[in-house]
């Protein structure tokens, strides 16, 4: 299986489109698109605005109270975990073009809601990328069979503890990570789940407030474990092989546009492969990117590697 980080690694420097252009100079002169950024956060926060007022309703059109809440907690879930994808382009300083800025933005907007700082985040995604496929990534959901047993755990949030776990353990400096266990997005997050939880009991809309304990607290992990999977686990890898003992390689795929994978890959990770080539990007440049290397001789790796979410998940699944 051809190892994605490797073969652009090797080809990089040479590459050159239809027209001449170099790849040097192409991404060069890529900028990132705030307005764009802000927006598509601004429509996850109003899609989790209306998953709320829906969930509020529904009992008043005759869905029972348990229902509405389980609506809910998929509702608020999904939009949560689209959100959450927006860390990602904090932890790359591609929210504000001062990096300390980006920072901050970043956990003002995003962070607080996971109960983290960019800077955490960063110190365990930049290992990611530095050891993509190999034993010591921090991010390796990939490792495992998408099978029954994996649907469980990550359901049931035993594979979102499996994954606080591990990251406590992982240190090292990060700028911008200036803050302890209770820095401001910490007490922030803590606060704003309780007042939601809270005030919706004391208004009497107790099936919202299970619809946010469930949607934070098993739908989004449970998305976010699922997407990252889908994204990294080759088509030939084996349930029975330990992936933390023999090295998987380095496997992503590109995905389309279409309303799941928009949804469940927002902020650019359906186009992940490109990413993993050029982090620095950001995701909204990577569509004149992605167009720029169908000009050259990787245009035939990057269709081998394109799928959905769907068609993907249904395939790993029969495998595993």
């Amino acid at each position: 299986m051809t190892d994605d980080i490797a073969l652009y690694a090797n080809q990089r420097m040479a590459l050159r489109n239809a027209a001449g252009t170099r790849l040097v100079d192409f991404i060069r002169q890529l900028r990132p698109r705030y307005r764009i950024v802000y927006r598509d956060i601004g429509l996850g926060y109003l899609a989790l605005a209306l998953s709320c007022l829906l969930t509020a309703i529904l009992p008043s059109f005759g869905i029972s109270w348990l229902v509405a809440a389980a609506i809910g907690a998929a509702l608020i879930g999904a939009s949560i975990a689209y959100l959450q994808l927006f860390i990602h382009e904090g932890a790359h300083y591609n929210l504000a073009s001062d990096r300390q800025q980006s920072d901050l933005i970043c956990d003002l907007l995003v962070s607080w809601m996971a109960g983290t700082t960019v800077g955490k985040y960063r110190l365990v995604h930049f290992r990611h990328h530095r050891e993509l496929g190999q034993p010591d990534d921090s991010e390796h959901t990939y490792f495992f069979a998408l099978n029954p047993t994996f649907l469980l755990k990550s359901l049931t949030g035993w594979r979102a503890f499996e994954v606080l776990a591990f990251r406590r353990g992982i240190k090292g400096p990060s700028r911008g990570d200036r803050g302890g266990a209770l820095s401001w997005p910490v007490v922030l997050g803590v606060c704003s789940h309780l007042a939601i939880v809270m005030g919706s009991f004391a208004v009497g809309y107790w099936w919202l407030a299970l619809g946010w304990i469930a949607g934070v607290a098993i739908v989004f992990p449970f998305l976010g474990a699922l997407r990252q999977l889908l994204e990294h686990r080759r088509p030939d890898a084996l349930a029975h092989v330990n992936y933390f003992a023999e090295a998987h390689g380095a496997y992503t795929r590109l995905f389309g546009d279409g309303p799941i994978d928009a949804v469940l890959g927002g902020a650019g990770f359906n186009r992940h492969l490109l990413h993993h080539w050029e982090p620095q990007l950001s995701y909204t440049n990577l569509r004149e990117f992605e167009a720029y290397l169908l000009e050259t001789p990787l245009r035939d790796h990057l269709v081998s590697r394109r799928s959905t979410y769907w068609h993907t998940f249904r395939s790993l699944l029969t495998a595993g």
